[in-house]
C-alpha cells in the first residue's frame, strides 16, 4: 500500500547528494524533454526569466557544431590496438552516468541486481568488475572544480584501460543535468578535456566516453516519462524541469544518440510504486526489463574484449604477466642514459668492445670465448637513480633483437623476491620443449640448482644466444641470509649473457664482488645538468607550464636533483604549488635527499588530505604483502562495522592525492593491485608512520580482520590472513586458523609449517630429556587417537598427524616423537600414566594396550627444530 503523501508545493525535495542539485542553480537547474506539467495534469508556472525557444535552438545547435568537429578530429588521429594480452586477471571499470536525484531507483537495482549478477559472471573469466558510480557518497562541501575533474579523471582512466573504449553506461530521463558556469570550468579542465559550454557534467560524460569515441561498448538507456503523472507533485522538480535551454539539450542529446547508436541506445519502462518513509525518496518498480538488458549489454561487451579462450594461455604467459606490467611501466620515458644502454647492449650482443664498455678486474671478451665462459655484468647504482628504469628499457629494447631472453624483476609480483622462483623459470627456459613433471616440482633448492647448472653446461654447446636479465637481486626474500647468492654461477657459458642489478646494499655487492672470477661492473652515474634541465624542461611542458631560467638553475644544482627520483618527486611537488610568486623560495626549501624531500612530501599530502583517508591507505599498503587491490582498499578504508565501502568519489580523491607514489603491479593469483612506485616511499611510510610496533600491529589486525570475515576468495584468505595473524601478533587466532578453519586447506604444507614452526617455543630440549623427577610421555589417547581435526581441518586421524602442522605422518621415528620444556610440560601424573596432548589430561593404558606417541612430521623435526619443545 502506498504511503500517502502530502500535495502541497516544496520548492527543493531533499533527495539525495548530487553535483548536480549540491552546485545547482536557478537558471540552469536540469530539465525535461519537453513534457510539460499539464500533460500530466497538472499546472505549473513558466519562469518569468525563461529563455525563449529560438534562442536555446541556437545555443543547442553551436554545441552540437563543436562536438561533431571533435569527434571529426578525435577519429581521424584514433588507432585502437586489437593485440594486446590479456592473460591472467583483469579489472574491469563500467562508469555510471546520470543525473543523481531522479535515478535513485535504478542505481539501487544497478548495485543490488545487476552488478552482482555481472560480477559474478566475470569472476569465471578471470575478470575483476569495479563499478564507477561517482554520484554516491559526494562530500556536500565539494567545490564544483573538485566534483567536475574527479568525474572527468575517472573517466579517463576508464578510456586509457581500454583503448578508449570504456564500458559506459547512461542513463538519461527528463533531467538534463548542471551546466557549469564558466567559473566552475577551471583552465586546465577546459584544454584537458575539450570542455564545451553549455553543456551538463553528464552530456559532457556522454561526450567524453562514448561520442568522440564512437564507443561500442557504451549502452545508454533512456526512460519511457509516462509513470510521471502518477508522482506526487512536491517530487516533480526532481524528475521533469522546464527550463527551455535544458528541454532543448536534452531533446537533441536523445535524437543524436538514436541516431549515432541505434543498437546501443534502449528506452525502458517502469511505474511509480511509493516514496519511501525514511529516505523520502521516490521508489519504482517494474525495473526487471531494464536490468535484464544492462546485464545482457554488458556480458557481451565483455565477452569480445576478454573472450572465454583468453583463458587458455599457457602459464608461462601468466608468469610473465607482472614482469611484462612492471617493465612497460618503468621503462616508458627513461632519459640521459644513452651511454649505459650502449655499453648494456654491447655486453648482451657480444660485441669485443663490451671489455672496454664496462670496468672489470676478469680478462677480456675474446679470451672468455676462447675460455668458454663469460662472467656476470652487475649494474650498481644508489636507490632512485633510474637503474629499474634502464633496466627495463634495456630489456624491452632485448626482446627486439633476441628471441630467447629470460627477464625477472624482483619485487614486480608476489612470488618475484622468492630466488627458488627465479630458478624454477631458468630451468623451464632452458628446457622449453619439455612438460613439466611433479618431480621437477619437488625438487630441493639445492636440487634445482645443479640441475640448473647441468643445463646451463648444455646450454653451452648450443650456438644460440641466450640473455638473462634479473633486476634487484637485493631485494631478494633472502638478502640477509648466508645463503644470498649462492645459487647464482659465477660465469656463464660464452653463449649465454648475465645481466644483474643491485643498490649498494653491503652483502650483495660483497658477494657478487668475491666471486672467482669477479663479475664485471657497470655504476650508473648521477644525471649530469643538461640531463637534469633537459628532465625538468620536459616534465613542466606536458602541463604548459615553465619555470624562469634562475628557478631551473636553482632546482638542477640542488645535490638531490642528480637523482632522477628525487627529480621527479621534485618537479611534482613544484607543479602542485599553488603559490607562483613564492615558487623560488619553494624550490629552495626543498631537502637536497630523497629520503628527506618524500618524507616532506607525504607529510603535506596528509596533512592536506580532507578525506583523512591518506595516511591509513599508505600504511595499509606498508604493512600487504605485496599490494592491495582497489575494491580492498576502497572496504579497507570504509566503514568496518557495517562492511561499507569508502564512497567512489571518496575513494577517487584519495587516490589522486596519493598517486605519485603508486604504480599497479600484479598480486597474489595475478590480480591487479596497487603498490608503492619505489622502495624508497616504501622506507619512508615505515619511518614516519608506522615506527611504533603497536602501530604496525593495528594495521596488520586491520587487514587480518578483512581476510578473515570480508574477503570472497579462500585462496586469498589461505595466502594473506596467515601473515597478518603473525605480524599482529595474533597467535592463538593464528593457531586456531591453522587447525579449525577449512580455508587454510588451501596452504600449501610448506606454508603450514613455516607459520606454525615460527610461533612454537624455541627451547631446546637435550637428549635424555630434562632430569628431576617423572615426566609424563606426551601421546594421544585411545579415544583421541581415532578422531579426526584436532590438528587440521582434513579429514586424517590424529594419530597420523604432526601435532604442529598438521601433515599426514604414517611413517614415524623415534626423533619425531613430541617433547615439551620445562616451561610447558604437562602436569604432574601418576607414574605410569601418560598424558594426551589433544585432550590435555592423563591418559591410562587400557587393557594393556599402550597410548599412541604423538608425533611430528619430518619437517617439523628436523634441522633447527630438531629436540625443540612442540609447544605452539
Amino acid at each position: 500500500m502506498g504511503t500517502k503523501v502530502s500535495k502541497a508545493k516544496r520548492s527543493s525535495p531533499s533527495i539525495g547528494p548530487h553535483p548536480e542539485e549540491h552546485h545547482g542553480t536557478p537558471n540552469n537547474s536540469a530539465v525535461g524533454n519537453g513534457v510539460s506539467k499539464e500533460q500530466f495534469g497538472t499546472n505549473k508556472a513558466q519562469p518569468a526569466n525563461q529563455m525563449s525557444s529560438q534562442s536555446a535552438a541556437k545555443i543547442v545547435a553551436g554545441c552540437w557544431e563543436t562536438i561533431e568537429q571533435q569527434c571529426a578530429k578525435y577519429h581521424s588521429g584514433t588507432q585502437h590496438s586489437t593485440d594486446r594480452a590479456q592473460v591472467g586477471w583483469q579489472e574491469v571499470r563500467v562508469f555510471v552516468s546520470s543525473t543523481f536525484a531522479d535515478f535513485h531507483a535504478e542505481r539501487e537495482a544497478l548495485v543490488k541486481k545487476v552488478f552482482p549478477e555481472l560480477r559474478e559472471w566475470c569472476e569465471g573469466r578471470h575478470l575483476h568488475l569495479v563499478e564507477c558510480d561517482l554520484r554516491w557518497g559526494v562530500p556536500k562541501d565539494s567545490t564544483s572544480q573538485t566534483t567536475i575533474s574527479i568525474c572527468l579523471e575517472e573517466l579517463d582512466r576508464c578510456l586509457k584501460e581500454t583503448d578508449r573504449q570504456p564500458f559506459f553506461l547512461a542513463m538519461l530521463g527528463e533531467r538534463y543535468g548542471w551546466i557549469p558556469s564558466s567559473e566552475d570550468v577551471s583552465a586546465d579542465i577546459r584544454d584537458n578535456y575539450d570542455w564545451v559550454d553549455h553543456l551538463s557534467i553528464t552530456h559532457m560524460e556522454i561526450t567524453h566516453g562514448a561520442l568522440r569515441p564512437k564507443n561500442p561498448n557504451a549502452a545508454f538507456f533512456l526512460r519511457d516519462p509516462t509513470f510521471l503523472k502518477d508522482i506526487p507533485e512536491e517530487f516533480y522538480d526532481s524528475f521533469v524541469d522546464d527550463e527551455q535551454l535544458c528541454v532543448e539539450q536534452l531533446k537533441e542529446l536523445k535524437s543524436q544518440l538514436h541516431r549515432k547508436f541505434p543498437d546501443q541506445t534502449f528506452d525502458y519502462k517502469c511505474n511509480f510504486s511509493d516514496v519511501q518513509p525514511s529516505d523520502n525518496k521516490v521508489q519504482l518498480s517494474g525495473l526487471d526489463d531494464f536490468c535484464t538488458q544492462v546485464v545482457q549489454f554488458f556480458k557481451n561487451a565483455f565477452n569480445k574484449r576478454y573472450p572465454e579462450d583468453r583463458l587458455q594461455h599457457d602459464p608461462l604467459s601468466i608468469e610473465l604477466l607482472p614482469h611484462d606490467t612492471y617493465m612497460e611501466q618503468k621503462g616508458q620515458l627513461v632519459l640521459g642514459r644513452d651511454a649505459e644502454m650502449e655499453k648494456l647492449m654491447q655486453f648482451a650482443t657480444g660485441d669485443d668492445t663490451s671489455s672496454s664498455a664496462v670496468s672489470s678486474d676478469t680478462t677480456t671478451d675474446s679470451e672468455q670465448t676462447e675460455q668458454g665462459s663469460c662472467p656476470i655484468l652487475m649494474v650498481v647504482a644508489r636507490p632512485g637513480t633510474g637503474k629499474s628504469a634502464l633496466m627495463a628499457k634495456f630489456t624491452l629494447e632485448v626482446i627486439q633483437k633476441f628471441d630467447n631472453v629470460l627477464y625477472h624483476f624482483v619485487g614486480c609480483g608476489p612470488d618475484t623476491m622468492d630466488s627458488a622462483n627465479i630458478l624454477q623459470r631458468l630451468h623451464k627456459k632452458l628446457n622449453p620443449s619439455s612438460s613439466e613433471t611433479e618431480e621437477d616440482n619437488e625438487l630441493s633448492p639445492d636440487q634445482l640448482k645443479e640441475k640448473v647448472q647441468k643445463q646451463l653446461q648444455d646450454y653451452g654447446e648450443k650456438e644460440e644466444r641466450l640473455i638473462i636479465i634479473i633486476d634487484a637481486v637485493n631485494q631478494l626474500a633472502d638478502h640477509s641470509s648466508i645463503t644470498h647468492l649462492d645459487w647464482l654461477p659465477s660465469t656463464f657459458p660464452f653463449n649465454v649473457c648475465c645481466i644483474v642489478s643491485t643498490t649498494e646494499h653491503p652483502p650483495t655487492l660483497s658477494r657478487l664482488k668475491d666471486r672467482q672470477p669477479p663479475p664485471c661492473e657497470l655504476t650508473v652515474p648521477d644525471l649530469d645538468k643538461s640531463t637534469r634541465e633537459d628532465i625538468v624542461t620536459r616534465y613542466f611542458k606536458r602541463y604548459n607550464k615553465a619555470l624562469d631560467k634562475e628557478q631551473l638553475d636553482l632546482l638542477t644544482s640542488s645535490d638531490g636533483s642528480s637523482n632522477p627520483l628525487w627529480l621527479a618527486v621534485a618537479c611534482e611537488e613544484l607543479r602542485v604549488f599553488g603559490v607562483f610568486e613564492q615558487v623560488t623560495a619553494k624550490i629552495q626549501s626543498l631537502p637536497p635527499y630523497l629520503e628527506g624531500l618524500l618524507s616532506m612530501v607525504i607529510t603535506r599530502v596528509i596533512q592536506e588530505d580532507e578525506t583523512r583517508c591518506a595516511e591509513k591507505m599508505l600504511c595499509l599498503l606498508e604493512c600487504s604483502q605485496s599490494g592491495l587491490q582497489e575494491t580492498q582498499l576502497q572496504m579497507l578504508l570504509g566503514d568496518p562495522e557495517t562492511a561499507t565501502p569508502l564512497p567512489l568519489l571518496t575513494w577517487s580523491q584519495v587516490h589522486r592525492s596519493l598517486k605519485p607514489f603508486l604504480r599497479n603491479t600484479t598480486g597474489h593469483l595475478n590480480l591487479p593491485s596497487m603498490d608503492f612506485f619505489h622502495n624508497s616511499i616504501r622506507q619512508v611510510v615505515q619511518e614516519t608512520l608506522l615506527s611504533n610496533q603497536a602501530t604496525q600491529q593495528n594495521y596488520h589486525k586491520l587487514l587480518a580482520d578483512y581476510y578473515k570475515g570480508q574477503c570472497a576468495s579462500q585462496q586469498l584468505v589461505a595466502l594473506e590472513l596467515p601473515y597478518h595473524l603473525q605480524q599482529a601478533g595474533l597467535h592463538s587466532q593464528l593457531v586456531e586458523f591453522v587447525r579449525k578453519d577449512p580455508r587454510s586447506l588451501k596452504m600449501g604444507m610448506h606454508s603450514r609449517q613455516r607459520y606454525m614452526n615460527a610461533i612454537r617455543c624455541r627451547t631446546y630440549i637435550p637428549p635424555g630429556g630434562f632430569h628431576g623427577g617423572h615426566v609424563a610421555q606426551i601421546v594421544i589417547c585411545k579415544m583421541c587417537s581415532m578422531r579426526m581435526q584436532a590438528f587440521t581441518p582434513a579429514r586424517t586421524m590424529n594419530k597420523d598427524t604432526c601435532v604442529i602442522c598438521g601433515h599426514f605422518t604414517p611413517f614415524k621415528k623415534e626423533q619425531q616423537k613430541v617433547q615439551f620444556c620445562m616451561l610447558h610440560k604437562p602436569p604432574l601424573v601418576a607414574p605410569g600414566q601418560d598424558w594426551c596432548v589433544v585432550c590435555e589430561k592423563p591418559a591410562i593404558a587400557l587393557r594393556g594396550r599402550q597410548n599412541d606417541p604423538a608425533y611430528l612430521c619430518m619437517m617439523c623435526s628436523v634441522g633447527i627444530s630438531t629436540n625443540r619443545c612442540a609447544k605452539v
